[in-house]
């Protein structure tokens, strides 16, 4: 009877994201309507009641609105604009340059935000109309732009990996750097595809037939772009650096990242730097609010699935050998990216996942993997936030064409993906030397 519940929560859950609601509070809503049907009405509140509370106060928490806040802070700065113009000047005389450009400035922007959306939006506005300008393929370019903004998701300050380590107990710091290495690989292997694609089909990736223009810059000019990047490699060195190096714990090292965009805030902006700071300020605390409203709706779901025994069901996938236990949560992983906010299907599923895998596989290897899975949940149809959020560049732009265009960038995360699982020590490389 309990099994029936929990598979009825699962299935309402499902249809409330499909007609709309948000996600924080279908979770809540089904977590807290199941308990009650399960348990009663009073034992229902007080659950849900302590769930907010212990899930609130947790100290390892702080980071993320201390990464968040840096990353507002370091927008405002002009760190865009800065990123833009250094990886402009490198890479635009290539031809086709501007999709290494796209790589390479979400690449910078992630390290130094931490946030995909953002790095699409941002980085979109400026490149997008001159891709176009300059005959490039729309689909393309948008898909691009999407697939890009999502390697922020593995490099630090990644929200997915703090989020994954405080629910399921596993380092923070250890996690952050352990996303360096798969981050810079992503990248690097979207830049290899796009070649080899520049090469076999170069039709795909421009519209008329060839480019318009291209701009081409001296030795000269690319050197001057070099000093005007120092807050971008100042904010990678206190993260990346600083945890490294055992000096800042992840959320000193987001505090002093913050300090620091703040203070490239007030450099930039000078007399409009308080209301800059103001307006960041409310859209961290807003962002903050979202999340940890997701984090609690997850935490009641997640325990109501836990109680009804669903996961217990579902724990039979323990009789199958490592292996083939790692590829049924993969393609979970996959669907449940595809179909659910990366956030939330990660604090639904990590906790069993975890406790499933980790007497077989490292459980910092482990995330990673479930959290480049989500990543690419977040390219692929039929309802992948990422594809919806560069959708919002060009309207008129049919969503299924950006799909086709994005096709290219899933398989290849694949490889990517192929590759973590086959080399584990490029995952666990960075963290041992810091050990």
């Amino acid at each position: 009877m309990e099994l029936a519940i929990g598979i009825i929560g699962i299935l309402v859950f499902l249809f409330l994201l499909f007609m709309g609601v948000h996600i924080s509070l279908a979770l809540v809503g089904v977590g807290f309507v199941g308990f009650a049907v399960l348990t009663s009405f009073g034992q229902s509140l007080d659950f849900v009641a302590r769930a907010i509370y212990q899930t609130g106060s947790k100290y390892s928490f702080a980071v993320i609105p201390l990464f968040m806040l840096m990353g507002y802070f370091a927008n405002s700065s002009g760190i865009v604009d800065k990123a833009f113009k250094l990886t402009s000047a490198w890479l635009s005389n290539i031809k086709g340059g501007l999709y290494w450009v796209t790589i390479a400035t979400s690449t910078l922007f992630a390290a130094a935000t931490g946030s995909g959306a953002a790095a699409t939006i941002s980085i979109g506005k400026i490149l997008y109309p001159q891709m176009t300008e300059e005959g490039y393929s729309r689909k393309l370019s948008l898909a691009c732009l999407a697939a890009s903004g999502t390697i922020g998701v593995l490099i630090p300050p990644s929200i997915p990996l703090v989020l994954y380590g405080t629910v399921t107990q596993e380092n923070i710091g250890v996690l952050l750097l352990a996303g360096v290495i798969p981050g810079l690989l992503e990248a690097a292997i979207y830049s290899i595809g796009l070649i080899i694609l520049m090469k076999v089909k170069p039709s795909m990736m421009i519209a008329g037939g060839e480019f318009k223009k291209k701009r081409s810059y001296t030795f000269k000019e690319k050197l001057k772009t070099l000093p005007g990047a120092w807050g971008i490699f100042l904010i990678l060195l206190i993260i990346i650096g600083g945890i490294y190096s055992g000096f800042f714990t992840p959320n000193e090292a987001g505090a002093v990242g913050a300090f620091v965009a703040f203070i490239l805030v007030i450099i930039k902006n000078k007399k409009k730097a308080f209301a800059k700071v103001r307006e960041d300020v409310w859209e961290t605390a807003s962002l903050t609010a979202m999340v940890f409203f997701i984090v609690i709706g997850s935490v009641v779901f997640s325990n109501f699935l836990t109680f009804s025994g669903v996961f217990e069901a579902v724990g039979i996938v323990r009789e199958f050998s490592p292996l083939v236990a790692l590829i049924v949560f993969v393609v979970v992983f996959f669907v449940m990216g595809m179909f659910m906010n990366s956030m939330a299907a990660l604090l639904i599923i990590a906790p069993l996942a975890h406790s499933i895998l980790t007497p077989y596989y490292s459980g910092i290897w482990l995330g990673l993997i479930m959290v480049k899975m989500f990543e690419i949940g977040g390219i692929t149809p039929p309802v992948g936030f990422s594809i919806f959020v560069a959708k919002s560049l060009d309207k008129d732009l049919p969503i299924e064409e950006l799909f086709s265009g994005t096709t290219v960038f899933w398989i290849l995360d694949l490889i990517t993906l192929a590759i973590m699982i086959a080399l584990p020590q490029i995952v666990l490389w960075l963290p041992s030397l810091a050990r």
